[in-house]
């Protein structure tokens, strides 16, 4: 039987926003009583329902949904798939399926939200528009999309994560009214609704919160074609309450995570490496693995990004998140001409990495920790110093190439940044966002950069374009990224952005 359900990330990423102890948090949530209702005759409620169903059900929240409480009743099928959402993530805290209990917190998921309702949200195209009581909504544009569904709800969830956990009152803004989409990074829902056409060349490095997010998407949105998937790590159970995919059983089974976002893109063919970046770029070299033309990247480490910029992609968009709270989630387009990741993310001031420090704390050898994507053995520790070993013990069987994200492992500063998945989410509607409007020519010109806090939402002024920093490797080893390229079939293909 799988252990009762982990929420110490979530109460971690909540206690961050809010200012608050976790265990003080997690009384609060517990008493908190949130109600759901959804217009599931309409394009992409039912798929935005699901999602938000499991990204409420990551808080220890109380939590109900009345199948009759909009004008056209839930089917059956639909209600039984909502419990079991919910029973994957935690079996012992099951949907209340009914009326509202009292005091509850009622969201909506349609234009035509009942008087009860506090806050309600519909897809519009690949966008979202959320509105609070008395803000009526305007004509939608367009059917709702699978990455419309994800917005929707991941959105509607940031504004339920405002209202329960007390966020003092100058750390965020509660949005009366929102219109959105990802793809155009724009206030202009249902403008831009074309499905992304076959994927191709296309590669996912990074299964994490992110990464399960961009998965999510693809499902929904039915891709279909050939995707190599590549993440070191397996999926364990503080990750049910983070990332977009995975249960309880998915964790007691250790599945990797590469194999568990396999499952869940039937339509398209995965190619699964369980390794790093690193681990492509070798097996691309040694033409055992395609050379992508385009990277999403969801990583974790100015390191790891570095490395995928390796790849000399004709396009990498980066999605990521973080700030103070962990609240902040951030894309970055990307070029092997400028501006390329290292452009985005220059090279710590420090200049130590954290590998290099893993190495200086534990004694374990630098290539081993590259390259380790096996578990950390007995056998690792052999050579080890007695204080060494001391300190590695507690680590055994976990991956080794994670260890250099472990602050008592590298000496650095505790400055783990949980993400919630609505958070991780947004960032990877914006990630596929840009893939669909880059590759259906809906954007062209300069690449992009945007950020903002969802404790905020999106912002008219959250978008830049960037320009190479004329000091980066890509502007002065230009000729250097030519020659790998040509090495890897860019001129045999003719591949451009």
């Amino acid at each position: 039987m799988p252990n009762p359900t982990d929420y110490s990330r979530s109460l971690r990423l909540a206690g961050n926003a809010a200012r608050s102890d976790e265990q003080g948090l997690r009384d609060r949530l517990e008493a908190t009583r949130i109600h759901i209702t959804a217009e599931v005759d309409q394009p992409a409620i039912s798929q935005a329902l699901l999602v938000l169903i499991a990204d409420l059900r990551r808080l220890p929240v109380q939590l109900s949904f009345d199948p009759h409480g909009a004008h056209a009743p839930v089917p059956d099928a639909l209600v039984a798939e909502v419990q079991a959402t919910a029973d994957g993530i935690d079996p012992d805290r099951r949907v209340r399926i009914g009326h509202a209990l009292s005091g509850s917190l009622h969201l909506h998921l349609g234009a035509h939200p009942p008087t009860t309702a506090t806050i309600s949200a519909v897809p519009d195209g690949h966008g979202v528009r959320l509105r609070r009581r008395g803000h009526p909504y305007p004509r939608l544009n367009s059917p709702g999309t699978g990455l419309g569904a994800v917005e929707t709800a991941a959105t509607l969830t940031a504004e339920a994560f405002k209202t329960i956990t007390g966020l003092p009152g100058n750390t965020y803004t509660e949005l009366q009214r929102l219109d959105f989409c990802p793809a155009t990074l724009e206030n202009n829902p249902g403008i831009v609704t074309a499905r992304h056409p076959l994927i191709e060349n296309t590669a996912l490095i990074g299964a994490g919160a992110i990464g399960t997010g961009i998965a999510l998407i693809l499902n929904l949105l039915s891709a279909t074609g050939t995707l190599t998937v590549v993440d070191p790590e397996p999926f364990d159970e503080p990750n049910v309450t983070t990332y977009s995919l995975g249960t309880l059983h998915d964790a007691a089974a250790h599945r990797t995570k590469v194999k568990l976002i396999a499952g869940h893109l039937p339509d398209l063919d995965v190619l699964g490496i369980h390794g790093t970046a690193q681990d492509l770029i070798d097996r691309i070299d040694a033409d055992t693995a395609p050379w992508p033309h385009r990277v999403l990247g969801a990583l974790d480490t100015i390191e790891a990004r570095h490395d995928i910029q390796r790849i000399h992609a004709d396009l990498t968009l980066d999605g990521s998140t973080g700030g103070q709270a962990g609240t902040t989630l951030a894309l970055h387009e990307a070029a092997p001409y400028g501006p390329c990741l290292r452009c985005y993310y220059p090279v710590p001031r420090h200049g130590v990495s954290a590998e290099q420090l893993l190495h200086e704390n534990t004694g374990l050898p630098l290539e081993l920790i590259a390259r380790g994507d096996r578990p950390l053995s007995s056998a690792d520790l052999a050579e080890r110093t007695s204080k060494e070993q001391a300190r590695l013990a507690p680590y055994l069987g976990q991956p080794i190439c994670g260890l250099s994200r472990i602050s008592a492992l590298t000496g650095r500063a505790d400055d783990f940044r949980p993400s919630a998945a609505f958070v991780a989410q947004q960032a990877a509607c914006l990630v596929v966002g840009a893939l669909i409007a880059r590759t259906t020519g809906h954007v062209t010109g300069p690449l992009r950069r945007a950020e903002y806090d969802t404790r905020f939402g999106p912002r008219p002024d959250m978008t830049d374009n960037r320009r190479p920093n004329p000091t980066c490797t890509c502007q002065t080893d230009s000729n250097l990224t030519t020659e790998i390229r040509t090495h890897r079939g860019a001129a045999r293909t003719g591949s451009t952005l």
